[in-house]
C-alpha cells in the first residue's frame, strides 16, 4: 500500500458511504410519503365522521390549528362549502367536480401556483359532500431533505476523519515496519536498500522478502555449520563435554553419551553432577577453576578413561568474556595397562637379571681376592659364572625377541615353510633334554604349509614343547599333533591351577618358580608365544588340570 492506494481506499469508502446516504434519503422520502398519506387519510375520515355533527365554525376552529393542513369541503355538485388554509383560487366548477370525482379515495399531486411546488391531496366522498385534505409536498420531503443535508455533512466529516485515521495508522505501521527492517538488516549483516520518502507496502514487502531470503540463506548456512560441527564432534574418537560458568553442560558429544548411557535431552543445560562421575571428578572441576588445567583417571564400565580438564573462553555465547570448562575423555585402558606391564617388566627384569648377576659378581670377587685356592673349587666357581652368564644372555635374548614381536618387526620376513619338518627338527634338538628326564615324545604330524617367519615359528613351537618337558614328571610323555591346520601339545605333567591360567602369558610369570629357575626358564616363553599368535592372528587355547597335565592348542589361520 502507498499514498495513492490510501486515497483510493478513502474514495471507495466515500462512495460506499454516499450510496448508503442516498439509500437513507430515498428510504426516508418513502417513509415520509407513507406517513403523509396516512395522515391525510386519517384527517379526511375524521372530518367525514364529525362534520355532520359540528357547526362550520367548530370545524374551522379545530382544523385550522393543524399546521400546513389544507381542508376543503365541497357539495356533490362541486360548490365550495368550507375551506381551511386555502392555498389558491379554485378552478371552474365543472373542472373542480371532475377533479374531485376522479380522485375519490386517491392520493394525487397538484401544482400550486401560489406556493410554487406541488401539494399532495386526498379526496373522501360522503353521502352529501366531498372532503379534500391537502399537504404541501415540501412538508412531505422535509425530513428526507434534512436527512440528506445533515447526512452529507456527516459523510464528509466521517470520511475526512477516516482518511486522517487511516493515514496516521499507515504512517505508524510503516514506521514500525521500518524499525523491524532495520533490525532485520542488523541480523542479516547486509545492507538493505530503502527508498526514502516512499511509504509503499509493496516496496516494504519486496525489501522484507529480500531480507527474508538473505536470512534464510544465513540460517541454512548456520544449520549446515551446526550439522557439520555436530558431525565432527560425534565422529571424534574422544569424548568432549563443555561446561559454562554455572557448571551446566552446554555441549556434549555422542562418545560421552554412549559411554555414560545418557540421553542428550536429559543432560543438556543441566548441572554436570548428573553425569554421575563421582566426588573426585567434582573436586577436579573445582580445582580447574583455580589452576586452569587438571586431569583425573576414571574407571567406567571396566575401562580406564583419562578426563583432561581445561579452562576455556566461550566466545560463541552472548557474553564473550564468559569462561567455561572443556573436558576431553580419552580411553587410556591399554596405555595404563602397558604402563603397568612396563613397570612390572622392569621390576621383574631387574629381579631376574639381579640373581645371576649377584652370583657372577660374588664368585668373581672371590676369585679376584684369591679366597678360593683349590683348583677344583675354582673350576666350580668358573662353571657357575659361565652358567649364570648364559642364563643372563638367554633372558636378554628372550627380552629382545619379545620386544621385536611387540614391534612386529619380523612380519616382513615371512616365508612358506613346512610346519611338519620344522616341528620334527625342534623335537630332534630337544631330544637330549627329554631323554634326561625320561620324557617320551609322541608325534602325530601331517604335512602343513604355513607362511611365517621361520624364527617366529621356531620360538612358538620350541617354547611350548620345552615347557611340556620342563613342567612334566620324570617318565612322563608329550603328545604333539598337527592336523587340519591345527597344532596341539599335550603333556601329563603337573598341570596349571585355574587361578593361574589367565596370567601364564604375562612376562616373567611362573606357576612353579623354583622349578623354572632350576631348569633355566626365563619366564618369558609363553609371553613370546602369545605375541607370535597375536602378530599372525593365530588362536591359542589352553586346557589344564592340576596333576593331570596341560594341553596347548594353536589354530593357524
Amino acid at each position: 500500500m502507498n499514498k495513492k492506494s490510501l486515497i483510493l481506499d478513502c474514495f471507495i469508502a466515500f462512495i460506499v458511504s454516499f450510496l448508503l446516504l442516498l439509500s437513507s434519503f430515498f428510504g426516508t422520502r418513502l417513509a415520509s410519503s407513507y406517513n403523509a398519506k396516512n395522515e391525510l387519510s386519517y384527517y379526511a375520515n375524521e372530518i367525514s365522521l364529525t362534520y355532520s355533527s359540528l357547526e362550520k365554525e367548530q370545524v374551522i376552529s379545530q382544523y385550522s390549528k393543524i399546521k400546513d393542513i389544507r381542508v376543503s369541503i365541497f357539495s356533490l355538485d362541486g360548490n365550495i362549502i368550507l375551506e381551511i388554509n386555502p392555498l389558491e383560487k379554485q378552478p371552474a366548477l365543472e373542472d373542480r367536480k371532475a377533479e374531485l370525482e376522479k380522485n375519490v379515495e386517491n392520493f394525487y399531486y397538484k401544482d400550486s401556483i401560489t406556493l410554487g411546488y406541488p401539494v399532495l391531496y386526498f379526496v373522501k366522498k360522503s353521502s352529501s359532500n366531498y372532503i379534500r385534505v391537502g399537504l404541501p409536498k415540501s412538508n412531505v420531503e422535509e425530513v428526507a431533505n434534512l436527512v440528506f443535508a445533515y447526512g452529507s455533512i456527516a459523510l464528509v466529516l466521517i470520511d475526512l476523519i477516516y482518511f486522517v485515521y487511516k493515514y496516521f495508522v499507515f504512517k505508524k505501521a510503516m514506521g514500525a515496519l521500518r524499525r523491524e527492517v532495520n533490525k532485520l538488516e542488523k541480523l542479516s549483516s547486509s545492507p538493505i536498500a530503502l527508498i526514502k520518502g516512499e511509504d509503499s507496502l509493496e516496496i516494504m514487502d519486496e525489501t522484507i522478502s529480500n531480507v527474508s531470503s538473505t536470512l534464510s540463506e544465513k540460517i541454512d548456512s548456520l544449520r549446515k555449520e551446526s550439522l557439520k560441527v555436530d558431525y565432527i564432534l560425534d565422529s571424534m574418537e574422544e569424548g568432549l563435554v563443555v561446561l559454562n560458568e554455572n557448571d551446566e553442560v552446554i555441549l556434549i558429544n555422542k562418545y560421552v553419551l554412549n559411554l555414560l548411557s545418557i540421553e542428550k535431552e536429559k543432560i543438556l543445560n543441566k548441572k554436570y553432577f548428573y553425569l554421575l562421575l563421582g566426588e573426585s571428578f567434582k573436586e577436579k572441576v573445582e580445582e580447574v577453576k583455580k589452576n586452569d588445567n587438571s586431569s583425573i583417571d576414571l574407571k567406567i564400565r571396566g575401562r580406564i578413561y583419562s578426563a583432561l580438564l581445561s579452562c576455556i573462553p566461550l566466545k560463541w555465547t552472548k557474553n564473550e568474556e564468559e569462561k567455561g570448562i572443556g573436558i576431553i575423555f580419552l580411553d587410556v585402558t591399554e596405555e595404563r595397562r602397558n604402563e603397568k606391564l612396563k613397570r612390572e617388566f622392569f621390576q621383574n627384569a631387574s629381579h631376574e637379571l639381579k640373581t645371576p648377576l649377584t652370583t657372577i659378581v660374588g664368585y668373581t670377587e672371590l676369585l679376584s681376592s684369591s679366597l678360593i685356592n683349590d683348583k677344583q673349587e675354582k673350576e666350580k666357581a668358573l662353571n657357575l659364572i659361565c652358567i649364570e652368564a648364559k642364563r643372563m644372555r638367554t633372558i636378554i635374548d628372550d627380552m629382545l625377541s619379545l620386544s621385536s614381536l611387540e614391534a612386529n618387526i619380523n612380519k616382513s620376513n615371512k616365508k612358506e615353510i613346512d610346519a611338519k619338518e620344522s616341528i620334527e627338527e625342534i623335537v630332534s634338538s630337544l631330544k637330549i633334554i627329554s631323554e634326561q628326564k625320561k620324557i617320551k615324545i609322541i608325534e602325530d604330524l601331517e604335512p602343513c604349509k604355513l607362511k611365517i617367519d621361520p624364527l617366529d615359528f621356531d620360538h612358538l613351537i620350541r617354547n611350548l614343547i620345552s615347557n611340556a618337558i620342563f613342567y612334566n614328571n620324570e617318565g612322563g610323555k608329550v603328545v604333539l599333533t598337527l592336523k587340519d591346520n591345527c597344532f596341539s601339545c599335550l603333556d601329563n605333567g603337573i598341570g596349571i591351577d585355574e587361578k593361574d591360567q589367565t596370567r601364564i602369558f604375562e612376562r616373567f610369570y611362573r606357576v612353579d618358580k623354583s622349578r623354572s629357575r632350576k631348569d633355566g626358564g626365563t619366564g618369558l616363553g609363553l609371553a613370546i608365544v602369545k605375541h607370535i599368535c597375536l602378530n599372525y592372528n593365530f588362536k591359542i587355547k589352553l586346557e589344564s588340570h592340576i596333576q593331570e597335565g596341560s594341553k596347548f592348542t594353536i589354530i593357524f589361520k
